[in-house]
């Protein structure tokens, strides 16, 4: 029998409960514990999922291999540089850390202590985005608009941090090309940090990205346009649907296809991928190179906006 990796959630809020969860249903895996800075929340989660509690994360050094770190933003630096310091594989949420200098002393000391950094970019594991993929062919533009309700939690944070962050990472992926220049504008509605924003990158390949963000919608959206030589895609990333315009003939002169990928338990995928990466010894699908690239991008947005207001 093949062993099992002994991990650890730490932060079991809202979005740490389900990493939790995955852990569980991953047979490669024994879900040692969770961990949470309210010893109240850690017992509550542990005790539903018939785990172990932890209020340190210090506790853990030496009980497991690999953690997820699911925790606010602002701590996950000092919980990273913790774990991996002692050897230990680490999965964390998007953004990676609060600033690009903490990004980047992650980035080095998980490649010198020779250890997997996972960053939680959980739209590449998307089945709508999977496939829109396989049809992209040099694309000329990408539209990306995410939009959402207010919501208390995130907010500690810009909505570039929140939500733009999973655009910027795929805009990387999608157009496996760098940013050359940009143009940006947003506003604070009701936080103190950015709650909406419009940016326009050229990327060094010629690709214009266009995105929309915002976190004081009325309504969910979340869909994604490319427009490209010989065709238009279009995906609803939320609802997983999928069209393809392209030039017909005679008495049809647009031919559209329409479809729709089955759904997929992105995050229990996500989790998958990070176990197997760390078990078998190879690359993570997101990795912290690429958070840290996504977070570069996104300061500098940030700085550009905030200095127009």
């Amino acid at each position: 029998m093949s062993r099992k990796l002994r991990a650890a959630v730490v932060g079991v809020g809202y979005l740490g409960t389900f990493h939790a969860q995955k852990y569980l249903k991953n047979p490669q895996v024994q879900l040692v514990g969770v961990c949470d800075f309210s010893a109240t929340q850690a017992n509550k989660v542990a005790t539903e999922l018939g785990v172990a509690s932890f209020k340190n994360a210090t506790d853990l050094i030496g009980q497991v291999e690999a953690v997820t770190i699911a925790a606010s933003t602002q701590s996950h630096y000092e919980l990273a540089k913790l774990f991996l310091k002692n050897g230990i594989h680490v999965n964390v949420e998007k953004p990676i850390t609060a600033t690009v200098a903490q990004a980047e002393e992650l980035v080095q000391l998980a490649q010198e202590k020779k250890l997997k950094l996972a960053v939680g970019h959980i739209e590449r594991f998307n089945p709508a985005i999977i496939e829109l993929r396989k049809h992209i062919k040099n694309a000329k533009n990408i539209q990306l608009t995410r939009l959402a309700t207010y919501k208390p939690r995130g907010a500690d944070v810009s909505v570039l941090h929140d939500l733009m962050i999973h655009d910027m990472d795929l805009i990387y992926w999608l157009s496996q090309s760098e940013i050359e220049t940009f143009e940006a504008s947003g506003s604070k509605l009701i936080s103190s940090e950015l709650d909406t924003a419009q940016v326009v990158f050229k990327m060094k390949s010629g690709l214009i990205a266009e995105v929309n963000v915002s976190r004081v919608s009325s309504n969910m959206q979340r869909w994604i346009r490319v427009t490209q030589k010989e065709s238009i895609l279009m995906a609803n990333t939320g609802t997983l649907e999928l069209e393809k315009c392209e030039a017909g003939s005679g008495e049809n002169p647009v031919q559209i296809q329409q479809w729709t990928v089955t759904k997929e338990d992105a995050l229990q995928n996500e989790t998958d991928g990070f176990v197997n990466a760390v078990l078998n010894d190879t690359e993570v699908v997101v990795s912290g190179l690429d958070g840290l690239k996504s977070l570069r991008a996104i300061e500098d947005v940030k700085r550009r906006i905030e200095a127009s207001l």
